[in-house]
């Protein structure tokens, strides 16, 4: 498939779509004006208004999700697993996400689809010095869960070598922002929020001066978007803000936003933790254009934002349509 005829398409499904990135992504899509799937284990009242709702599992896709796919840009946004140094969950990670992944090609490889799948900016890469890390970069998992994000990544090189499947992989860095919570272990930004404004302690395994990069959600779905309209066939993007923040300068950040000191205790530090991830942003600037239109500091503003009203038990309509145009 052309980029030309790429760019036509206006039919959506999201594989994961009650999960934080696909919220944000189905609120983006409506706006967008696109015929909207969305796919999940169990619904979430987030989903814009007249979203097709199909739940089920990756494992065991039922026939409408198939038949949805047909003429669709599929955002695939699953994962059932978080990184740990554990490998003791290595085998479901292999058969919920990649040979679920794997079953799903298979079944649609004949099919009109142009798939952008949602990889790992961060543990795929592995350990690094590199102050910006390209697509080019070594591939070094140092996770099971980094491991399996490659493999599926690898799959889908093959189908498209083999059978000339449309799909581009974003690499999407540590995205934050509404709609995320605390709760799943993978969203620093949430559970610190959530932490320093309860008084409870804040845990950071190794000396806090772990490099990560912060890219606010708004410019995640942006950047999906234009994967999903223009992004080459076969390519890898990564998509994050380029820039990188320590642990502890995040810390200080929502401290200071809160107006509430934190209490940090210092743990351990873990294997799966690598000292530096920032994603040089360079390709997917120079061919879509794309750029973070938001700074870490202007991300969490907005978060904080969403937070408080959340904390406040719900947003009334006027709230809610002002604070969507805001962000």
């Amino acid at each position: 498939m052309t980029v030309a005829q790429s760019n036509l398409r206006k039919k959506a499904v999201i594989l994961g779509a009650s999960g934080f990135i696909g919220i944000n992504l189905a609120r983006r899509l409506a706006e967008n004006g696109f015929d909207l799937t969305c796919f999940a284990r169990s619904a979430t009242d987030h989903w814009p208004t007249g979203s097709r709702v199909i739940l089920g599992n990756l494992v065991n896709p039922p026939s409408e999700l198939l038949e949805a796919m047909n003429g669709a840009v599929v955002f695939h946004l699953i994962s059932s697993t978080r990184p740990t140094a554990a490998t003791g969950e290595a085998v479901a990670e292999i058969a919920t996400n990649l040979m679920a992944t794997v079953s799903l090609l298979e079944a649609t490889r004949h099919m009109d689809c142009r798939w952008v799948f949602s990889s790992s900016g961060g543990t795929v890469y592995g350990q690094t010095d590199a102050a910006r890390i390209s697509e080019e970069h070594p591939n070094v998992p140092i996770s099971s869960y980094g491991t399996v994000k490659l493999a599926i990544e690898r799959y889908f090189s093959l189908y498209h070598r083999l059978y000339g499947l449309d799909f581009v992989t974003a690499r999407i860095s540590n995205p934050f922002g509404p709609y995320q919570s605390a709760i799943g272990g993978q969203g620093l930004v949430a559970a610190l929020f959530d932490r320093i404004a309860a008084g409870r302690p804040v845990e950071i395994w190794g000396d806090g001066k772990n490099i990560r990069d912060y890219v606010y959600i708004n410019d995640v779905t942006e950047a999906l978007l234009l994967l999903g309209e223009r992004g080459r066939a076969g390519e890898t993007y990564n998509v994050g803000s380029g820039v990188g923040s320590t642990v502890s300068e995040l810390v200080a950040k929502i401290s200071a936003i809160l107006g509430v000191s934190a209490e940090v205790v210092y743990a351990p530090a873990r294997g799966i933790d690598v000292r530096r991830n920032v994603l040089d942003i360079g390709k997917i600037g120079h061919e879509l254009g794309w750029r973070p239109a938001h700074t870490l500091d202007e991300g969490v503003v907005l978060t904080h934002r969403w937070w408080q009203q959340r904390q406040l038990g719900g947003l009334a309509a006027d709230d809610k349509r002002n604070l969507r145009n805001a962000l």
